[in-house]
């Protein structure tokens, strides 16, 4: 008969979260941007030293630190990993309780030889499997185990089993008892009585078998940034029944266990994938960022209260609907790269890791019961509920008394609750209009970037088409630009994003200041909040026109590089004054003040760039247009490794 969970004790436990960090490989010869230090926190390094007008501005470092539950260097092996962070938790299977583990991070950072690693250094999964059989090993009250395990990949949104030769599509189920299902899902089952002599299965060998077959079976592909990549998320899940066999004979215990090792996010340009793989990663960076937008969810959760979290928009999240908020003790193992280029993959990973501690679950042992009548269960609820009912109208008299013999006091607690929303608000506005603006012009100097070197292409391409060069080299050429094609469109949906995101932002802005005006005419204090509001706008204008004074500075830095570049390109080809002079008349330019050397006249522009007209170009530059002429526009793109 199929168990009925019975009324259990909840307890709140937040989320365990770990980093690890990998060693470096040999082609890698960054920088080591990354330290662990005293296995709780990490710090990183931004290797960008082109924003450091922006640091001092702002009076930033460029260290970045970060503390988790455990942090583990280059040099940790996987059994540490486990010993620190998980090996605590996995008894807890055992004695019915549900327990999650899963890998995050970019690709090539370690996530799938965290969790499966190798024959000299086993994995997460490995490790977990044999403390699990080892502990119904020495069991010493001769109960009845059941062990079932399933293994299953998510890839492209579409569910496999990697336990079947030739899986079809399998589809996900929720089902009011057991939770996510996946029907049609292979179940590997093995009764395991303790009684001396009748155990028939002495290790986990027969699942570590299974696990070797099923990895095999997995969507992997080589790209420029690792060579195996797993092209999919993968699911090993134990599941362990305990039949009492004293006490109480009727009593049943499951506990669940699983394992997660998540497909890695990667960007198209530097994985420089094409085809399929294009669109492999695409729908591995859709379930992942399906993924982060839960944990933002659920951290915002715990610090503001109730909050919608999208599980449905991916099938990932389903799947771990119950390891994030759930019955679960769940383990977050984030995996980063020491490596300068990986810097924004692993500041990201780093982010959503620190928000993953802030996740609360409500564990509560699985207990149930065989040939007990749910009538039973029914009258068991039924007086539950008129004992708990009966005790909360008692606490809410009591409330309400309390509340009405201090009247007085309530009006000011909720008089300065409100101004403590209403601060926060504004501020939290004032920083996501920052983070908006800031965001949006970081796309649009990547977009240039990206529609210099769509020119570049152009060009290229059709010297090799006039000439008829190499076919092969001209059709490679054509994929990056496809490539770099749908990274411009990509860059302009996401502008539009940022557009409607500011949009609501400033309509926000107007609800706020909407709100103080109106508590200034209706409230006896109308000084203190005609004060808030004066100091929190000009706090918000106080910030933008810090941004702005940023982005201009950025402006004129980029001016200043493309002039000295100019000069230094012509005097390199040879050209002296006269020729110079020559060639910028022919092109509708006027050269003045040739007293002085390039290099020199470059800083007099730049000087006169900083003026009080920045962004203008006129006499005071040394350089005006003719009248009359036709102008040649020119575009030098700096682009950064």
């Amino acid at each position: 008969m199929p168990s009925i969970r019975a009324p259990g004790a909840k307890k709140s436990t937040t989320l365990t979260v770990a980093v690890k960090c990998r060693p470096l490989r040999h082609k890698e010869r960054g920088r080591d941007i990354v330290q662990v230090i005293e296995s709780k926190e990490v710090l990183i390094l931004d290797p960008d030293l082109s924003k450091d007008y922006l640091d001092r501005i702002r009076n930033r470092t460029k260290e970045k630190k970060y503390c988790f539950d455990h942090a583990f260097g280059p040099d940790s092996t996987n059994l540490e990993v486990y010993t620190k962070s998980i090996s605590s938790i996995i008894p807890e299977v055992v004695q019915g309780l549900n327990v999650t583990v899963f890998a995050y991070g970019s690709t090539g950072s370690g996530k799938t030889y965290t969790m499966v690693g190798t024959k000299d250094d086993p994995g997460l999964m490995v490790l977990s499997l044999h403390t699990v059989f080892d502990l119904i090993k020495m069991d010493k009250r001769a109960d009845e185990f059941e062990v079932t395990c399933s293994y299953l990949e998510v890839y492209n949104e579409i569910i496999y089993d990697l336990l079947e030769k030739s899986s079809g599509h399998l589809e996900l189920r929720e089902d009011p008892e057991e939770g996510i299902t996946v029907a049609g899902l292979r179940c590997i089952k093995k009764q395991m009585p303790t009684i001396l002599g009748l155990l028939q299965v002495h290790s986990a060998g027969k699942i570590l078998e299974l696990l070797n077959m099923g990895n095999s079976r997995r969507k992997t592909e080589s790209t420029e940034v690792n060579a195996t990549s797993s092209r999919s998320h993968a699911v090993l899940e134990i599941s362990v029944k305990r039949k009492g066999r004293n006490k109480y004979p009727n009593q049943v215990l499951h506990g669940k266990l699983a394992l997660v090792d998540l497909a890695g996010s990667e960007r198209a340009t530097e994985t420089n994938n094409a085809g399929q793989k294009l669109r492999d990663g695409a729908n591995i960076n859709r379930s992942l960022l399906a993924l982060a937008n839960c944990i933002n969810a659920l951290g915002k959760q715990q610090k503001k209260g109730l909050a919608y979290v999208p599980y449905r928009n991916s099938k990932l999240t389903r799947i771990l609907k119950d390891g994030l908020s759930g019955n679960s003790q769940t383990v977050m193992i984030a995996t980063i790269s020491p490596a300068d280029i990986q810097y924004h993959h692993t500041v990201n990973t780093l982010k959503y890791a620190d928000r993953a501690k802030e996740i609360k679950t409500h564990v509560q042992r699985n207990v149930g019961v065989v040939d007990t009548h749910v009538s039973d269960y029914q009258r068991m609820i039924d007086s539950l509920q008129v004992t708990e009912v009966c005790q909360l109208k008692k606490k809410l008299a009591e409330k309400e008394s309390e509340l009405s013999s201090k009247p007085a006091e309530k009006a000011a607690d909720d008089e300065l609750s409100w101004l403590n929303i209403i601060s926060h608000e504004i501020s939290e506005n004032v920083q996501e209009r920052i983070n908006l603006q800031k965001a949006m012009s970081e796309l649009e100097e990547t977009n240039l970037n990206n529609r210099s070197e769509l020119q570049r292409l152009d060009d290229i391409i059709s010297r090799h088409q006039a000439v008829e060069l190499d076919g092969a080299i001209v059709k490679d050429l054509i994929a990056r630009r496809l490539v770099i094609l749908d990274n411009i469109r990509e860059n302009d949906e996401a502008g539009i994003n940022y557009q409607k995101e500011i949009e609501a932002n400033e309509k926000q802005r107007g609800q706020l200041q909407g709100m103080i005006d109106e508590a200034v005419s209706r409230n006896g204090n109308k000084t203190y909040l005609r004060i808030l509001s004066q100091y929190r706008l000009l706090g918000m204008a106080n910030s933008e026109l810090q941004l702005e004074v940023a982005m201009r500075d950025q402006v004129i830095r980029h001016q200043r590089e493309g002039l000295k570049n100019l000069w230094n390109l012509l005097m390199g080809q040879g050209l002296d004054e006269k020729q110079i002079s020559h060639l910028a008349v022919k092109q509708g330019l006027r050269i003045e003040g040739w007293t002085m050397t390039p290099l020199a006249l470059v800083e007099k522009q730049s000087s006169s760039l900083t003026s009080s007209r920045p962004t203008s170009v006129g006499p005071s530059s040394g350089i005006e247009y003719l009248e009359g002429t036709k102008t040649c526009d020119f575009t030098i793109s700096i682009f950064k490794g």
